[in-house]
């Protein structure tokens, strides 16, 4: 596959170094009684070691030029199922998944969708390991304060504990990107901190309408009429009228948006 060319339209870079296989690998841990589902397996960089793992795995790539090297890659492991599709298609409750681990090496275009996908199956969801580009990884594993923190973790962080596991150079793909990756591993909360809520959802994402404003200001009008109400209430769960979104914990904005629905303003 030496002269297949990775496509830029797809975001394809192609991890090539064994190390960072290897401490990938370590993070998700495959064993003989494990279900991993792979994203983009590419040339079969981890494919190929998570099947020499025994586990039962699902490899799923949109490219379909690489489908027929991956056949062949793979041929003596039935343990791993080969699929020509759009990952975030797949649905693991139709494939009869009850409990699986996630892995990939994403392009920048997919990070949010797949986010959203494993919020959607965090209660069949292990863990999740994902290569993504540094900056992301950085506002994904954001803390309130910085200012990193946004909807992004936010919403992220509701479901899963998220660790910033290690950096990846340049240089340890195919072609060289011109940004750094970083991994992430999400595990699921044992309970999500907030209950899945479209008015926690709008909260936040008006909160953060324009950071450098006040949260107040944020707020008014389109979630709170006035700004004696809001005032009023921010002042109530701790926060004051000169809190601004990035100073906001997840439990802040949860007593925010029972606060609003209890005034029936949401």
């Amino acid at each position: 596959m030496s002269d297949y060319r990775a496509k830029k339209r797809l975001g394809q870079n192609f991890l090539k170094s064994k190390a960072i296989v290897d401490r990938v690998l370590g993070l998700v841990a495959p064993g003989k009684n494990d279900c991993i589902v792979e994203i983009g397996p590419g040339r079969g960089a981890l494919t190929m070691p998570l099947a020499e793992s025994s586990a039962s795995v699902w490899a799923i790539e949109f490219d379909r030029d690489l489908i027929l090297y991956l056949a062949s890659l793979l041929t003596n492991y039935p343990n791993v199922r080969l699929i020509n599709g759009d990952f975030l298609d797949f649905d693991p409750t139709a494939a009869n998944l009850d409990r699986f681990k996630l892995v990939g090496n994403l392009p920048f275009n997919i990070t949010s969708p797949v986010l959203d996908w494993c919020l959607k199956y965090r209660d069949r969801l292990e863990c999740a390991v994902l290569m993504v580009q540094r900056e992301l990884g950085a506002r994904i594993a954001g803390s309130p304060g910085s200012k990193d923190w946004s909807p992004l973790a936010i919403f992220t962080q509701s479901a899963f504990r998220v660790e910033r596991c290690f950096d990846v150079a340049p240089s340890h793909f195919i072609p060289v990107p011109e940004v750094t990756s970083t991994v992430l591993r999400l595990i699921p909360h044992a309970k999500p901190l907030v209950p899945v809520s479209t008015q926690f959802e709008k909260v936040v994402r008006a909160s953060f309408r324009q950071r450098r404003k006040l949260l107040v200001n944020n707020l008014i009008p389109e979630v709170i009429p006035d700004g004696f109400t809001a005032t009023e209430i921010l002042n109530k769960i701790g926060l004051g009228g000169k809190a601004r979104a990035e100073e906001v914990t997840i439990e802040q904005f949860l007593q925010l948006t029972t606060e609003l629905l209890e005034r029936k303003l949401i």
